[in-house]
């Protein structure tokens, strides 16, 4: 077998245990229902009622929204099942248009994936994560586990993660992973902080073996083992992080998809770049509430910004809080990570709702002009600019993200 040919079948490979006879007597007792029990009136819907046309069928009548409420108390009391809250809290990124991209930002009790291809700012913008959930909520738990090893309280300290400082935890394997999940599930129950939100960084998806990966000599008879205990574990822990309010991210890397037959594989994920996959198997994909892909676009000018950095841009690939395959552009400098006022600060540019040149302003106050190197200085400084800006922003990101993307619920 060829080293793309392993490669291949690590990424795909699932292991489905089928259940014993006695694994599915328990399953079926454990969901069936005494019809007995059930005890319903009538329904109230009328004939003429379900004779409705189409038309008037849009408009949800009283009769409607009693029926529903009326079986989300039956499943309740009779299967005790009962429906998701309908609003989920977040992590925000620190940065208002990716936020506003994503709904919100990262689903807290969920599992996020950030994808990209190296120096594209995935991890930066993981630890940026942390530092925007800890100005968020307080008492906020985090850790970051760094497969890579290329983390140091130092570099989280400069992004933001202060209040505290972290430690990042090295050494990491899938198993060790999952038992760091399972422990800070236990802490917040001895502790009493189920409700709190808290975050877990997985960095990265690609980089971390399983302890029997380490260990063997052969490595032809592990071929897909992680991506078999991925399957098993990961939507058991998917589920614990929603019981316990975890945000748990993972970085991950692109690579390019192989074609061993004739004909070309088939994408991944429908928005995901044309010719890549993500390493880690399907189930990953299956279970992430989130995916973003990043790539880096370009080196910024340092004469024109004032800083050497990058553009990037970020694809919501995946995401159920809001429509997905959004694609925004972020301004990131080196040492200090992506910029909430020069990604806002672009992202007006692009959409004309400010006036680019050898001077810049924002269309409401075109008394105020800055060159792009001072900008963010006079925000800081300038009290009229900064309302100015600020409410531009708001105006564009409304407009060019939420009326377009995200209809109101009514």
């Amino acid at each position: 077998m060829s080293e793309e040919e392993k490669i291949e079948q690590e990424n795909n490979e699932q292991t489905i245990a089928q259940p014993t006879k006695e694994e599915l007597d328990t399953i079926m007792k454990d969901v069936s229902i005494n019809k007995d029990d059930i005890n319903l009136e009538a329904s109230s819907l009328s004939e003429q009622e379900i004779e409705k046309s189409e038309k008037e069928r849009e408009v949800i009548d009283e009769e409607t929204l009693k029926l529903y409420e009326e079986f989300g108390d039956f499943l309740q009391v009779k299967a005790e099942i009962t429906p998701d809250e309908g609003i989920k809290r977040v992590i925000p990124t620190g940065i208002d248009v990716l936020d506003a991209a994503l709904g919100g930002g990262l689903p807290v009790g969920a599992f996020t994936i950030i994808a990209g291809d190296p120096g594209s700012g995935k991890s930066m913008l993981a630890m940026q994560c942390i530092a925007a959930g800890q100005r968020k909520y307080k008492g906020l738990l985090a850790s970051f586990l760094d497969s890579e090893e290329a983390t140091t309280t130092k570099r989280l300290y400069n992004l933001g993660v202060r209040y505290p400082p972290i430690k990042p935890y090295n050494d990491i394997t899938i198993e060790s992973l999952f038992k760091h999940i399972e422990t800070m599930c236990v802490f917040k129950e001895e502790k009493k902080i189920n409700e709190n939100p808290s975050i877990i960084v997985w960095d990265s998806i690609a980089n971390t073996l399983s302890q029997k990966e380490r260990e063997t000599e052969d490595v032809n008879s592990v071929i897909g083992y992680k991506a078999r205990v991925l399957s098993l574990l990961t939507p058991k822990y998917v589920a614990k992080c929603a019981k316990y309010n975890i945000a748990w991210i993972s970085v991950n890397q692109l690579r390019d998809q192989l074609n061993m037959g004739p004909f070309s594989a088939p994408k991944t994920l429908r928005f995901l770049s044309t010719g890549k996959s993500i390493p880690g198997g399907n189930t990953i994909l299956f279970n992430a509430f989130t995916l973003l892909e990043m790539k880096a676009r370009q080196e910024l000018d340092p004469d024109k910004y004032g800083f050497a950095g990058i553009m990037s841009t970020c694809t919501t690939v995946k995401n159920k809080l809001m429509a997905p395959n959004i694609t925004v552009e972020l301004i990131g400098n080196f040492q200090t990570g992506f910029s909430n006022f020069r990604t806002s600060y672009h992202f007006l540019a692009k959409h004309k709702y400010m006036q680019t040149g050898a001077w810049n302003y924002v269309k409401c106050a075109p008394e105020i002009k800055v060159r792009t190197k001072d900008a963010e200085t006079r925000y800081n400084e300038d009290e009229n600019f900064r309302k100015a800006f600020d409410d531009t922003v708001k105006e564009c990101i409304q407009n060019e993200i939420i009326d377009k993307y995200d209809p109101e619920i009514k």
